[in-house]
């Protein structure tokens, strides 16, 4: 792979960003409202956002990590807030339904309020995304991300984070690295069937991270 460069979220990267979420989330779908659902989902993440941060090759985004650290400011809220609902208007004029992925949308940030209150984990320290290509998995741009978001957490005084995940992602990951798994809920038997088999909150310790 030719040479990676880890730079700051521009908004020329949302379009690389959203085809990446939109092929981890919405594979139901194809073309336009695949990329735009995709980007509804990021725009929903990034308004949470104090850091933020891509892997890019040939100029083009391959993977993307997001933190929070205490509360994000007002110009960025709004700012992605715009975004999300400019995404939106184009999924509904696509034939897509904005309303239903909306409706999903809140179901998952209720359950996950639920899961962080049952957690006990400190809610002011925030991995709020993490995603990378396919193509570019096994390659250690992951290992790297994560490495930049830690240290950033750690200078902000964090001594521990959480990230909220769930199996319709890679899971698995944060049990690999170490994560305490702090919380879980199962929603296998849900009749509405929104929500994903299973929630669960997990906990990475940052202490000894270099600042």
């Amino acid at each position: 792979m030719e040479h990676v460069e880890y730079r700051p979220l521009l908004d020329e990267d949302i379009e690389a960003l959203g085809a990446i979420l939109g092929d981890t989330w919405h594979s139901y779908t194809d073309g336009r409202k695949r990329v735009t659902s995709g980007i509804i989902d990021f725009a929903n993440f990034a308004k949470r956002n104090t850091f933020a941060e891509v892997a890019v090759v040939d100029d083009s985004p391959i993977g993307v990590i997001m933190a929070r650290a205490g509360a994000p400011s007002e110009q960025t809220q709004a700012h992605w807030k715009a975004i999300e609902q400019d995404a939106r208007k184009e999924l509904d004029e696509l034939g897509g339904s904005s309303a239903d992925l909306a409706r999903f949308l809140e179901a998952m940030e209720q359950a996950d309020r639920d899961l962080l209150e049952q957690s006990g984990c400190n809610p002011d320290f925030e991995l709020v995304l993490f995603a990378v290509s396919d193509k570019a998995r096994g390659l250690g741009i992951g290992s790297t991300l994560m490495k930049h978001v830690q240290r950033y957490l750690a200078a902000e005084g964090a001594l521990k984070a959480f990230v909220f995940t769930d199996t319709d992602c890679t899971w698995e990951y944060y049990e690999h690295r170490g994560m305490r798994r702090a919380a879980e809920q199962s929603f296998a038997d849900d009749e509405t069937r929104i929500l994903p088999e299973r929630m669960f909150v997990y906990e990475m310790d940052l202490e000894g991270i270099g600042r």
